[in-house]
């Protein structure tokens, strides 16, 4: 269920009130009331974390939070009127008010931003009314262009959508009509506003799918894994209320998955990481976590289920990630982001016949197109590959004698260097051999420069 934030001036409008209370959008609506336009940077404070649209009454509020926050990402829309509506609040003021033409009215709601909805092309300028024509958009400075027109004896009457300014219009001593939308022109404008968002769910929403684990051993009694298994469930709903976040949560024996729509234009690695630093902060036993995106919740399950199984190789508190068939990235709680790419086939094909596992040959040359200048050692490659020091000794003397990699230069000049040549156990270093590792490894059409 969509979550719709209803902005409006202090002063109520009920057909407002009857449309929102109509249960046929079937959406969850969050009314908010604002005295000045500055009132609207709480408001998107309040709503911007649990509500997918933001919904004005009017004009100039949609206008205000678009200036003030250029770079919001909640979709914004307001009552929209049409030029058929337009023209027939001019006809209905003309009906009521026969002694003032229209070229003696200002319609503060008809803008350059709206293109005056249309006007010029039923009227001529001698007979339409007074647009405003300035710039800046809010209260201040439409009193101030109406109060320029109504001095130099311009205009008789304004007809005002400024629902919060009518009282300085009154200070003034300037007729007025107000003009309020109707109870139909505010359904179609957030029916149309739900179209869209439904729309662009539809195109463009992706399917986030996290899986946690809770790998028990038997020492682990049944007692204490039932409270890991609460103290997760707690952490993930205290966490989602707290952040005003929308994911399901599905609970199964040792293990949680979590489902969630994101939008196309998150950036997915800055949240990929939140999510471990979260688990690694509140969690205080192992886990493991898988996470895979897609289209489609069956696929983001199906690269999630494969990015745990990596995590659980891996052995540690940390996650893998998935996006495309056969491209694993991770682990995530690294700086160099390594992507095993099990598309490559003389990769698993080296594997097999050197007798080294293709998890770590797969990334070893994600590390290469990474940082081809990297320096290696036994520690380094441990960490990375999740593997022991000794596992890692063997690799880089294997790749060594094939002429993958080559020895740096031992006789640092540091006091650690040297004290470790003092002690008999030197830490070599190696770097990549370019020419045969591209060979080796990587399709003809593809350099690391």
């Amino acid at each position: 269920m969509y979550s719709v934030a209803i902005v409006r001036p202090e002063k109520s409008l009920e057909p407002i009130e009857k449309v929102i209370q109509d249960n046929s959008f079937e959406c969850r609506f969050y009314p908010y009331i604002y005295k000045e336009l500055s009132d609207i940077d709480g408001i998107y404070e309040d709503c911007r974390r649990k509500c997918d649209v933001i919904f004005f009454s009017g004009e100039l509020g949609y206008h205000y939070i678009l200036k003030k926050f250029p770079d919001i990402r909640i979709p914004c829309a307001f009552t929209a009127y049409e030029p058929i509506d337009v023209l027939s609040i001019l006809l209905h003021f003309q009906m009521n008010h026969k002694n003032i033409p229209l070229n003696r009215v200002f319609c503060d709601f008809l803008t350059e931003t709206n293109r005056y909805m249309e006007v010029g092309k039923y009227l001529s300028e001698s007979e339409r009314p007074y647009f405003y024509t300035e710039k800046r958009y809010d209260y201040k400075h439409i009193t101030e262009y109406a109060k320029k027109l109504w001095d130099k004896g311009k205009i008789d009457m304004i007809l005002s959508r400024s629902i919060n300014n009518l009282k300085a219009l009154d200070d003034l001593q300037i007729p007025y009509v107000a003009v309020f939308p109707d109870e139909d022109m505010i359904r179609a404008s957030i029916q149309h506003a739900l179209d869209e968002l439904r729309l662009s769910s539809i195109t463009e929403e992706k399917r986030l799918s996290v899986l946690l684990r809770l790998p028990f051993t038997e020492e682990v009694e049944k007692e204490e894994q039932e409270y890991r298994e609460a103290e997760v469930y707690h952490f993930l709903t205290t966490y989602r209320k707290e952040r005003y976040y929308r994911f399901s949560i599905e609970k199964g024996f040792n293990q949680f998955a979590i489902r969630a729509a994101i939008s196309p234009d998150t950036e997915i690695f800055p949240l990929l990481e939140e999510i471990l630093m979260q688990c690694k902060k509140n969690l205080g036993f192992p886990f493991r976590l898988g996470i895979g995106l897609s289209s489609s919740d069956e696929r983001s399950r199906y690269y999630a289920e494969h990015a745990l199984m990596e995590s659980n190789r891996y052995g540690r508190n940390d996650a893998f990630y998935m996006e495309e068939e056969g491209k694993l990235v991770g682990p995530l709680s690294q700086n160099v982001k390594l992507v095993k790419n099990y598309n490559n086939e003389k990769a698993i094909d080296f594997a097999k016949t050197q007798g080294i596992h293709e998890n770590n040959i797969l990334k070893l040359i994600s590390l290469y197109e990474l940082a081809p200048e990297k320096a290696l050692n036994a520690q380094t490659v441990a960490e990375l590959l999740g593997i022991t020091s000794r596992s890692a000794s063997r690799i880089l003397a294997k790749l060594l004698a094939l002429n993958l990699i080559r020895p740096g230069k031992e006789e640092g000049d540091s006091s650690e260097e040297k004290k470790k040549l003092r002690h008999g156990r030197p830490a070599l270093h190696f770097h990549f051999v370019k020419e045969s590792f591209e060979e080796t490894f990587l399709p003809k059409n593809i350099e690391i420069s």
